[in-house]
């Protein structure tokens, strides 16, 4: 069977491997097709389609996209963007801008308590990534403040951290849309991550579908049998194509490998990308 993983993170976002770096990871390890999908931006995607050409490893153009829906963050997978698209290059600069906030509010209640971060401290420390959370967590930890990142992010940085800071979030609706004037399909990301059970799973998963998504990750790292078959009990009701992947960083998640999860194989097989290529209408 040749396995694919359609959820992916670069340096262009918070992974740790660079896009040619994850491409090569991706032939190495026998993957037919990896979608490159980081945060809220498109700025590792020309260095990954190079990698997955000249290596001839299928590479899909995608993002995953930070939206908001019932006072919630949620996240919208899109595959096949056109980067060129101003739609969507229009709300990524939104999400720079209010990423761009929100760190420099939560670095300077940080540093005048005294914690050695500044902004340029943080930009010089990942020059080219989409700068979030992780990454003052990264620096915290280099600086010698915490034992690792997650301590720093639930110590300081989450929802109930000292010094978390609320997001503004692009409503569901038009992130899919800007999703799908960019050519691409908008597919649902890890539907258990946000709590949502039963009913209330079912009405955000219709939710999502009614606002143009065309595809949901029934298969995703820590996602058990009986959680994958419900999860495409639940896309068939609703007329979506299947997805999956590990949710690949790097060393930032050590426990996820490039088509490997918590609980062992990802097994998305090659016909789910030619799914929601079909899909994409």
């Amino acid at each position: 069977m040749d396995r694919i993983d359609l959820h992916v993170h670069t340096t262009a976002s918070d992974g740790t491997l660079t896009p040619r770096r994850t491409v090569e990871l991706a032939r190495k390890l026998g993957l037919a097709a990896v979608a490159v999908t980081d945060h809220d931006t498109m700025a590792g995607l020309d260095e990954a389609m190079a990698a997955g050409r000249e290596l001839g490893v299928e590479t899909v153009p995608g993002v995953e996209v930070s939206a908001g829906y019932r006072d919630q963050g949620v996240h919208i997978l899109g595959y096949f963007i056109d980067p060129a698209a101003p739609a969507l290059a229009e709300a990524l600069e939104w999400f720079r801008r209010e990423r761009e906030r929100r760190n420099e509010a939560i670095v300077q209640a940080m540093a005048a308590d005294g914690f050695p971060l500044s902004m340029d401290r943080l930009s010089a420390a990942f020059p080219h990534a989409v700068l979030g959370r992780p990454h003052i967590a990264s620096l915290l930890v280099q600086a010698g403040c915490a034992p690792s990142v997650g301590d720093a992010l639930a110590k300081w940085l989450n929802r109930g951290g000292t010094y978390y800071q609320p997001r503004r979030r692009m409503p569901l609706e038009q992130a899919v849309a800007a999703i799908r004037a960019a050519g691409g399909v908008a597919v649902i990301a890890h539907p258990y991550q946000y709590g949502w059970r039963g009913d209330d799973l079912a009405a955000f998963v219709g939710d999502c579908a009614a606002a143009g998504c065309r595809g949901m990750e029934c298969v995703y790292s820590g996602y058990g049998p009986e959680q994958n078959a419900e999860l495409r009990a639940l896309a068939g009701r609703f007329g979506l194509a299947e997805s999956g992947g590990s949710d690949f960083h790097g060393e930032r998640k050590p426990y996820i490998h490039l088509g490997w999860g918590m609980t062992g194989e990802v097994a998305v097989p090659y016909p789910v990308l030619e799914g929601l290529r079909a899909a994409n209408f």
